[in-house]
């Protein structure tokens, strides 16, 4: 009888967030036995992990011994903490396939980071400025001008992130920030005015690009589909595949949302990657089907990983 890949969904609710991601976890499961894989959601916080050197996975959901999956998709977006970073290293080191692996969901989390390194690899980004209290207002205006973007390191939905329009009302903004929380963590990021209102999001699942929308801005700047903007469908060409090829390789992710922001200098700028992305506004607004594409995706992945086996004890797998 054949084996029937297995994999977990690692998901865990995040009340904070204006709209769960209830669709892209019912249409992962749903379509997973029409692939021929068996799927199941599992919360990190279920998850109990035993770290012993007598060769046992010492992997436990909710106080049971479990056989490991064969692949793990994690889908925790802003409520990965440590604990389930934990989780997702353990069973990467055990041998299962992260979709995606534990250094590139911690990479994604820090917008950031992976600013610098798409940068140091000489893709298009915005003007980005790392916060410090008290801020040198003098600094921003002369590096970045107005009006500027402030964002949260760490945020989903668009949440966390604002315009200033000018020095007084940044000053404003940061000061408040600085007298409640003086240890958050922020960004300033240079304002496209080509881009007010509108960006292009892609959705990459190994390295290619599986659908691409242009979302446009309910009011004001912010172009979240999530939001109760409105958007269409976008249509790439092969300039844009390489750069979400490049981007794909340099940040070493399976699947990623890319949000491109319009920029006239250069055509477009990457304004941040997502590891865990929503598609419902992908799948209504393209016609695609994103869990066909990453099911596909695991069949070439588990084949070549059977061949690479085979070859090694001297049979072949047609």
């Amino acid at each position: 009888m054949a084996h029937v890949a297995s994999g977990w969904i690692l998901y865990r609710p995040d009340p904070s967030l204006v709209k769960q991601e209830n669709y892209e976890i019912d249409r992962l499961v749903e379509a997973a036995p029409e692939h021929g894989y068996d799927v199941r959601v599992v919360d990190p916080a279920d998850v109990q992990l035993l770290v012993n050197s007598e060769g046992e996975d010492g992997v436990f959901v909710q106080g049971e011994k479990v056989e490991l999956p064969d692949f793990v998709i994690p889908r925790m977006g802003s409520t990965t903490g440590y604990f389930a970073m934990a989780v997702l290293r353990q069973l990467e080191h055990l041998g299962v396939y992260c979709v995606n692996g534990p250094d590139a969901v911690e990479l994604a989390k820090d917008k950031l980071l992976h600013l610098q390194i798409l940068a140091s690899a000489g893709l298009p980004v915005p003007k980005t400025i790392l916060v410090k209290f008290p801020i040198d207002a003098d600094f921003v205006e002369r590096e970045m001008g107005f009006p500027v973007v402030v964002k949260t390191l760490v945020g989903t939905q668009g949440s966390g992130v604002y315009l200033c329009d000018d020095r007084e009302k940044l000053l404003d903004l940061l000061q408040f920030v600085e007298a409640n929380n003086p240890a958050a963590q922020l960004v300033l990021q240079q304002f496209l005015a080509e881009s007010r209102g509108r960006d292009v999001r892609v959705l990459s699942i190994g390295g290619h690009i599986v659908a691409a929308m242009e979302r446009i801005a309910k009011s004001g700047f912010k172009s979240n589909y999530s939001q109760g903007g409105t958007a269409k469908p976008f249509e790439t060409g092969p300039r844009n595949a390489l750069s979400v090829a490049e981007v794909m390789h340099v940040l070493d992710m399976d699947m990623a949302g890319l949000d491109f922001l319009y920029d006239e200098e250069v055509g477009f700028r990457i304004c941040e990657v997502n590891s865990s992305p929503g598609f419902e506004g992908l799948e209504s607004t393209c016609e695609v089907n994103v869990p066909e594409f990453l099911y596909r995706y695991l069949d070439v992945k588990f084949r070549v990983s059977r061949k690479a086996k085979s070859r090694l004890l001297g049979r072949e797998i047609v």
